[in-house]
């Protein structure tokens, strides 16, 4: 028979240990929102990559999430997802590898780049808003579409208010 496990340094409590134990697995949002993150991302890929969308990261959705039509400075790209300048033009050199953006000069600033969209980045667009729609179905499936939709405004004000936190 095991021995009972020793109180910690610092002359905790079995009692105090139990509650923590309790609220860590309670209050740990965190790995939920891992989990959800995993599977979104396998569903998401899996059926995009059966679109033919094989060679996509996840790290490049920072891109996709951010560009317009029209397209967007690469420095703004970068504020916009909170990431050096450098970090993204790796992903977007990614990107353009694949076909799916380009680099054209600004009409503005003649030093500066604008990152657009090829026909291929608005075909993935396209199909990634499908898949997107299919997998907020499917989470409504799970817990209904109202409750979904309060899911995710509690998110976004979760994120709004921790960024500005972070500030």
């Amino acid at each position: 028979m095991a021995e009972p496990v020793a109180p910690p340094r610092r002359n905790r409590t079995i009692d105090e240990i139990e509650r923590s134990l309790a609220i860590f697995g309670r209050r740990n949002i965190g790995v939920l929102l891992q989990q959800l993150s995993r599977d979104f991302e396998r569903r998401a890929r899996g059926t995009l990559q059966a679109r033919g969308h094989t060679e996509l990261l996840p790290s490049h959705q920072v891109v996709f999430r951010s560009l317009g039509r029209n397209g967007t400075r690469l420095t703004m790209l970068a504020q916009q997802a909170g990431m050096t300048k450098q970090a993204m033009g790796q992903i977007v050199d990614d990107l353009e590898q694949l076909g799916y953006v380009e680099r054209t000069p600004d009409p503005e600033d003649g030093r500066a780049k604008i990152v657009r969209f090829t026909a291929t980045g608005l075909h993935f667009v396209c199909d990634a808003a499908e898949v997107l729609d299919q997998i907020w179905r499917e989470y409504a499936g799970l817990v209904g579409a109202r409750e979904l939709n309060h899911l995710q405004d509690g998110l976004l004000e979760l994120l709004r208010g921790a960024r500005r936190r972070s500030r």
